[in-house]
């Protein structure tokens, strides 16, 4: 029987996570052992309890502070790791999944990092994720509405399934990042040891787009900043630091605005 941890990240909404659970219901777990990890990026406000006594058989893990997207998933992974977990998704709280053989046919593909298709609306229009290409003079990151030519360099952080092997090498997310580009970062960095992105259009799930982080306001731009040069000084060439400087000195003053 395959082991598969689910790692989703909560945060003071249980409607969300709460949306997620139940649309697990309908996917088929034959010949699974599905192990569902809720992280409560310190919360504090009643709703994780109402996550527990609606689904009791999570595994709660509850971070004392606010550890962000990648320090956040970090401790789910590392107890799912520590489980025996033959694979991890990664999750958004605010993701439901759509199909029934969502495991089924993410397991019959291709890849030690795939990626769903990912759906969600912008004004009303239903739009679609196909993976995510680095700029790698500005590293303003921009991801393909339509399906790419050639593999894309990253997919979207809001659901990765990954094979454990994948963390023996590559370790975690890096929690530097408190939110953005830390999908991008540990997709390139699995790539440079040797592992492989695959893409399962068979398998979907819908995201509420934005909807934890347009509770941040300018905050979001700041965290998004911080999280752009940590990015580009780690991952673009040393000859795109005046143009990726100046894209984040405007991301900053973005903020004053």
């Amino acid at each position: 029987m395959i082991s598969i941890g689910l790692v989703t990240i909560h945060f003071k909404n249980s409607q969300d996570t709460k949306a997620l659970l139940s649309s697990l219901k309908k996917v088929d777990t034959k010949n699974i052992n599905l192990k569902l990890y809720v992280v409560d990026n310190a919360s504090n406000n009643g709703t994780m309890e109402e996550v527990e006594k609606a689904f009791p058989n999570i595994i709660s893990i509850k971070s004392p502070r606010n550890l962000g997207f990648a320090g956040g998933n970090n401790l789910g992974i590392n107890r799912a790791l520590k489980d025996k977990c033959d694979y991890l998704l990664l999750i958004n709280n605010d993701a439901v999944i759509n199909e029934k053989d969502f495991f089924t046919n993410l397991l019959q593909s291709k890849g030690d990092i795939i990626s769903p298709l990912v759906k969600y609306r912008i004004s009303s229009r239903l739009t679609y994720d196909y993976g995510g290409k680095v700029d790698y003079l500005f590293g303003r990151n921009t991801h393909y509405s339509s399906p790419p030519s050639t593999m894309p360099d990253y997919y979207s952080g809001v659901c990765l399934f990954i094979k454990a092997k994948v963390f023996k090498r590559v370790k975690s997310l890096d929690d530097g990042f408190f939110l953005y580009y830390e999908d991008a970062d540990f997709c390139l960095r699995a790539q440079e040891v040797g592992f492989k992105l695959g893409f399962c259009p068979q398998a979907s799930i819908f995201h509420n787009l934005s909807s934890s982080t347009n509770k941040l306001g300018k905050k979001k731009l700041t965290i998004l900043a911080n999280s752009h040069l940590r990015f580009c000084l780690r991952q673009l060439p040393f000859y795109s630091a005046p143009f990726y400087f100046g894209f984040n000195l405007y991301l900053r003053l973005k903020t004053l605005i």
